[in-house]
């Protein structure tokens, strides 16, 4: 899923990439504009209305109910839609909470940044794709909808502290790389918009000079230099006429792009000869490549349509359509070069042996009717063909390049002609170093790829459209591999395809389709194996190692410690593959992709040079001793596996903060899921039974319960396969955890009840003890109050005889818990009291917020207030210093309901505002449900009932659907009391109550995926 939040024109969400889903009010729209235009900035409820409303219009008279029902709506679409931003309240005050870079302008800015940085490295043509890509963001008027005064603002700060400026940078960019003509169009729209611009009149001047119209700077200047005087701006009108004057007297020079063809003078050619046309045979149709073969026309003529003499590449990967594409394109534009064309493949990724320059300009000279054998010396032959194509210059097609040096000898002599190169190679020394422009083509998008198999399979596939999509996916969206699958499909008619399908899931199967036992057969493996067998030994070595990592994406510190290299060593290695079109480097500079038929077939050579086992540690050594730094970084007080030692040569990552250290297991986070199970399957049940074990705590906290019981069920099966009673006991134990949270009671009971039996085998009382504590917060989950204090008293004895301090905190804490629920409250105190000091002693902070927020709980019960205050202040301190957000949701709870008691209605509503917030943002069901029902009832006293009746039906309705009965009944009674009636359609009870926090089901794994890789 693609999720970006646009302030470059009107404030949306735009998901899978062309679907754009408006917010819909202009309310919400206005509250969210202000936000984004300010990330991470706390603005007031006052600052938010200036935004949102226009000074004619009325204001509302209690602004923060008002932005309370705007908020809502906003949180309940970001649920809905599933977008990874939450609002923050706090203090009368919002943030929007969401990376910075899903957002429009924030990502122009720092593109544009990057941009100037390649600009001033010389790397003008890097400048020039970055900054085109930044513009691009832009999709219309910014702020489209808002004409309020802070909204006008902003939006004119803006274009002209960023927009103008940036537009200037790209306009000179592509003047400098040749692209005049691009340059000149992008002119004629921003003209539209900003006529009065002068930088833009000066960038006109010096792209027509620079396209070889000078015919028309003249009449150009003078016109907007009059405009100027007749508008009263003198200084722009002498500002301009000063760059005429410079530009005019300038000696004309030629960087890229000579002047048209047609336009110079040749000698006498004789026009009774046939123009040359050698071209391969031309195809019937071109799918997805318009804006391909609009930038080749855009490069190679004039406005007139008259030839230009200049050198165009164009790389992408293997089987991408390069070769296609030209030829379709040099067909249609055959007409245009009265001389003739021609298209020579060169033969550098191929079994042939590759044409050098001199073959080259023996071709052409035969081309041309001249005998070779006339002229004995290569340089002679060389200064012939020169001669001659001064005379007939021809558009000229170099297909299949191997890299610069393969070309280097040709390029003085083709000067007159239009040149075009085909690579898979990114062919760098003439893009970054001679200006020359590039053309990169990318794989087909999804829809065009099943035009094209149904074109090819002379639409077959209307009858099955789903295996056809399922094949266009299996396919990487690459036309080599589409073309292959859709001769195969055409040529078997009783072949389903959906049968096809479930044939080419087999690695081998797909990399040989095509290869018909002639000798000649063409096949994908043989296609990778060129541009392969042309790598140096150590990028062959690295593409290799691509092949064993079991995700497409990865970072070069992974891929380092799997080859036992530095990193510096490993990226020089990916930028070569780079370079080569076998992988992609996206945004993100420490990230490499590779498309899926690719990374098979490394993962097929992989397995033939047999570099399997040692590199395969490495690298699964690298996410495990990562992952448990990470865990150490985020939960220091919280007990890890016992580690293995690193293997030789790895290089494990250690973090600076908890916010990086959560960040790393996000990003990795499929690639850790694939490593458990590749450890499970090749028996390296070391690693796969920890690696879960060290990621499951970080996955908790963003509700990623899918990931985590995927990775403890295969951690059990290691750890028995490894004969590691101990590590199963824990395993299990965990497993049952999980269970239990996210309401799947019976597998909990199966799990818990399994895990007991390995701890009572091995006489292990610290195990037992652990699955104990676990078997009573069951009790406490289902209501069962004094079963709960029975076993939390079991508990609590064991744990003195263990002598374990978390577990000893953990039973005095949770036998509080079951005494409060029971209505013991002074009970409960003591219990408490005596959890705090454990956990004082052993300097675990968050366990001593989750005590003094218990404290204050119940101490306001026994309407001891001013003691509750206390607590509640300190577990405020620790919540600064925790940063967890399940804790600081129950505390802000806590404190409303405080408050709430002190009549202090205000404050309590800001802290129940805050708790709903947090609960949100954790995914947690049972801690929203409290904070809505507190929320409900101090809004009711307010007198608030229209509000107060939203919230409590979507508590009651939280509650019941999490079995807490009593619970929903309460505010069910409340809600009749609000004048709706105490049946409210809340969904069917689910036949359990719980008294502790109950997570949310998260996203499933594809969308979880999509949301986050």
């Amino acid at each position: 899923m693609e999720v970006a939040f646009g302030v470059l024109g009107q404030t949306t969400v735009r998901m899978h990439g062309n679907l754009v889903v408006n917010w819909g009010r202009r309310r919400e729209e206005g509250i969210l504009a202000a936000l984004l235009t300010r990330p991470g900035r706390r603005l007031s409820i006052e600052n938010v209305v200036e935004w949102v409303w226009d000074e004619e219009e009325q204001r509302p008279r209690d602004p923060r109910a008002t932005m309370y029902q705007y908020v809502t709506r906003l949180r309940q679409l970001f649920r809905k839609m599933r977008a990874p931003a939450t609002l923050v309240t706090a203090n009368g005050r919002y943030t929007l909470d969401i990376d910075p870079s899903l957002i429009d302008y924030v990502a122009f800015r720092e593109a544009m940044k990057a941009a100037r940085a390649f600009g001033d490295g010389d790397e003008h043509l890097r400048a020039c794709e970055t900054a085109t890509a930044a513009v691009g963001l832009w999709r219309e008027h910014p702020l489209a909808d808002l004409t309020t005064r802070p909204a006008e603002e902003w939006r004119t700060s803006f274009i002209h502290s960023d927009w103008i400026p940036a537009n200037t940078f790209l306009l000179d960019e592509l003047i400098a790389t040749g692209q005049s003509l691009t340059a000149l169009q992008r002119l004629d729209e921003l003209d539209r918009d900003h006529p009065d611009e002068v930088g833009f009149a000066k960038l006109r001047l010096k792209a027509l000079n620079s396209a070889g119209r000078r015919g028309e700077i003249t009449e150009f200047y003078l016109r907007k230099y009059r405009g100027f005087r007749t508008d009263g701006d003198g200084e722009a009108a002498d500002e301009l006429r000063e760059f005429h004057q410079e530009l005019t007297e300038q000696v004309p020079k030629s960087i890229q792009v000579t002047p048209a063809i047609a336009d110079r003078r040749t000698e006498q050619v004789d026009e009774s000869v046939i123009p040359l046309r050698r071209l391969p045979r031309d195809i019937d149709r071109l799918v997805g490549r318009e804006d391909a073969l609009a930038k080749l026309d855009s490069l190679t003529f004039d406005v007139s349509g008259a030839p230009l003499a200049t050198l165009v590449c164009v790389t992408g990967p293997p089987g991408v359509g390069k070769t296609t594409t030209i030829g379709y394109w040099a067909h249609r534009a055959a007409a245009r070069f009265t001389n003739g064309v021609i298209m020579i493949d060169l033969h550098g990724f191929s079994r042939t042996p590759r044409l050098e320059a001199n073959d080259v300009v023996d071709a052409l000279l035969s081309a041309l009717d001249f005998r070779v054998d006339r002229i004995v010396s290569p340089a002679g032959r060389m200064a012939k063909l020169a001669t001659l194509l001064s005379v007939r210059p021809l558009l000229v097609v170099l297909d299949n390049v191997e890299n610069f040096g393969h070309v280097r000898p040709l390029l003085d002599v083709l000067t007159p002609c239009t040149v075009i190169l085909t690579s898979r190679r990114r062919l760098t020394p003439l893009t970054a170093l001679h200006n020359v422009p590039s053309i990169a083509l990318e794989p087909l998008s999804p829809a065009e790829s099943c035009e094209l198999l149904a074109h090819r399979m002379r639409n077959r596939g209307q009858d099955e459209p789903e295996a056809l999509e399922t094949l266009a996916r299996l396919c990487d969206c690459i036309p080599l591999v589409l073309s292959i699958v859709a001769d195969r499909a055409a040529s078997r008619g009783g072949l389903r395809l959906r049968t096809l399908a479930e044939q080419l899931k087999d690695a081998e199967t797909l990399l040989t389709i095509g290869d018909d036992g002639d000798g000649d057969g063409f096949h994908l493996q043989s296609a990778y194996s060129w541009s392969y067998n042309l790598l140096e030994e150590t990028e062959q070595r690295m593409f290799r190692l691509l092949g064993l990592h079991p995700g497409t994406e990865m970072s070069p510190a992974a891929l380092a410690s799997a080859g036992a290299i530095s990193v510096p060593a490993a990226r020089r290695s990916l930028d070569a593959l780079f370079a080569a079109h076998l992988i992609q480097h996206p945004g993100d500079l420490d990230r490499y992709r590779m498309h899926d038929i690719l990374h098979r077939y490394a993962a097929t050579l992989a397995g033939r040079e047999n570099d399997g086992d040692e590199p395969r540690k490495r690298l699964l050594s690298f996410y495990l001793h990562t992952a448990f730094n990470a865990h150490a970084t985020v939960h220091p007080h919280k007990p890890r596996p016992p580690m293995i030692p690193p293997e030789p040569g790895t290089l494990p990552l250690d973090f600076d903060s908890p916010a990086a250290a959560r960040q790393w297991c996000l990003q990795e986070r499929t690639n850790l899921n694939a490593l458990v199970e590749d450890a499970h399957r090749l028996g390296l049940h070391d690693y796969a039974w920890r690696i879960p074990h060290a990621t499951s705590d970080i996955y908790d906290r963003y509700g990623f319960y899918d990931d985590i019981v995927n990775g403890l069920t295969i951690a059990a099966r290691s750890a028995s396969a490894a004969n590691d009673p101990v590590a199963e006991a824990s395993t299990l134990n965990d497993l049952g955890q999980v269970h239990m949270l996210i309401g799947n009671d019976e597998t909990a009971d199966h799990y818990l009840r399994a895990a007991y039996d390995l701890v009572h085998e091995q006489s292990d009382d610290f195990g037992r003890l652990a699955v104990l504590l676990n078997m009573a917060r069951r009790h406490h989950h289902a209501g069962r109050a004094q079963e709960a204090i029975s076993r939390y008293r079991e508990c609590l004895a064991l744990a003195h005889v263990v002598r374990d301090p978390g577990h000893l905190g953990t039973a005095e804490y949770r036998l509080g818990d079951a005494l409060e629920v029971a209505g013991e409250h002074d009970a409960a105190v003591e219990h408490y009291r005596r959890a705090l000091e454990i956990r004082r002693e052993s300097g675990d902070a968050s366990g001593q917020m989750a005590v003094h927020t218990a404290l204050a709980g119940v101490l306001t019960q026994l309407s001891r207030y001013d003691e509750a205050a206390l607590h509640g202040n300190k577990a405020l301190l620790l919540a600064d210093e925790t940063h967890l957000l399940p804790a600081t949701m129950k505390l802000y709870s806590v404190l409303a309901s405080l408050s709430h008691a002190q009549l202090k209605d205000r404050e309590a509503l800001r802290y129940a505002d805050h708790a709903v917030d947090l609960a949100e943002r954790t995914n947690n069901a049972t801690g929203q449900a409290r904070a809505l029902a507190t929320l409900g009832r101090i809004l009711a006293d307010r007198g608030n009932s229209p509000d107060a009746r939203d919230v409590l039906e979507r508590a009651a309705g939280l509650y019941r659907d999490r079995g807490r009965h009593t619970k929903a009944a309460e505010l069910e009674s409340r809600l009749a009391e609000l004048g709706q009636g105490g049946t409210i359609g809340i969904p069917a009870a689910r036949g359990r109550s719980d008294e502790d926090t109950v997570a949310m089901l998260p996203p499933s794994r594809q969308a979880s995926r999509k949301l986050h890789g």
